[in-house]
């Protein structure tokens, strides 16, 4: 540096030396900066900065030592979910299978009682694997198993194909129902994770909305990102209970269920919204939320518009 007058700066350099002048050497870790002093256009010495990070550089190890560790617990918790999930499933599938051989009189005739007690089997059964499903779902997202389907699709079939398999629970709380989706709207998803989003927001909007209520269904024009992205906005409304401010994305973490204590116990795991986010998001797309506690709730979902539309 005397020499060519060039300052040296050096990041995170290691070096042994006898901290406490009692001729043992442990290793440091430091930076260095150095710049020339000059006089009358001479270099006449150096001046030299240096700031042991010894301290930080083995916190930052910690931490990463620490993040790796519960990744791999993450990692651990996801399989171990997705098994137990697995495992599960076969034993529910059988006892549906059964309860059906039994309700087609396979091994006999059966009373109007037994069928009734059937068939509280077979909706209980349902419900179960549903629940079992949502936590397998959950497991192959967090461990990135989840593969997509991608194609251009027609929202309005979509939508009405939606709709219609939670028909009968529209019926049963007298809710009116109002689709406004164009036809010819394209979008870029994967068909079977759409449909299962959107039957989660339809099935939430039934579960939360007051009986005689409306549910609203509308498809606003794509609105265009700063990198040019064009996402399509599904819009479903309800008129229910509606979301606490403070709640809006505590609904979209993993297990919580905003209205367990506003209401009645809340059936499921709390992992439909969770799910449903992720899916959008695998998708190029996203799920969002607009809501005032007691007058009801908007969730809007992003979809990609493909280029050519």
């Amino acid at each position: 540096m005397l020499r060519t007058g060039k300052p040296f700066v050096g990041q995170g350099m290691s070096i042994a030396f006898d901290r406490h002048g009692d001729g043992v050497t442990t290793p440091g870790v430091f930076n260095f900066t150095s710049h020339p002093f000059i006089v009358d256009g001479n270099v006449d010495g150096v001046i030299t900065v240096v700031t042991e990070i010894t301290e930080e550089v083995k916190a930052r190890q910690v931490a990463e030592a620490a993040r790796k560790e519960a990744e791999a617990a993450n990692r651990a918790k996801s399989e171990f979910l997705a098994a137990m999930s697995h495992e599960l499933r076969t034993p529910l599938n059988a006892i549906g299978g059964y309860v059906q051989l039994l309700e087609m009189e396979i091994h006999g005739p059966i009373t109007d009682a037994q069928r009734g007690a059937l068939e509280r089997v077979q909706r209980s059964e349902q419900h179960l694997l549903s629940l079992i499903t949502d936590v397998l779902n959950f497991a192959k997202i967090e461990a990135g198993r989840i593969e997509y389907d991608v194609r251009e699709l027609d929202l309005a079939e979509i939508v009405a194909g939606s709709v219609s398999l939670v028909e009968p629970q529209l019926s049963a709380r007298g809710l009116r129902t109002f689709v406004s989706v164009p036809p010819g709207v394209k979008v870029l998803a994967d068909a079977e994770k759409l449909h299962q989003i959107l039957l989660n927001l339809l099935s939430n909007a039934v579960k939360f909305s007051h009986a005689g209520g409306s549910l609203v269904i509308e498809a606003r024009p794509p609105a265009t990102t700063r990198d040019g992205d064009a996402f399509v906005h599904l819009d479903v409304t309800d008129d229910g209970v509606g979301i606490p401010h403070n709640k809006h994305q505590a609904i979209f973490d993993p297990f919580v269920q905003v209205h367990r204590d506003l209401r009645n116990p809340t059936e499921g795991t709390g992992l439909g919204l969770a799910i449903s986010r992720d899916l959008a998001r695998g998708m190029g797309g996203d799920l969002r939320v607009r809501s005032v506690e007691g007058s009801g709730s908007t969730f809007t979902l992003l979809l990609r518009r493909p280029t050519s539309s």
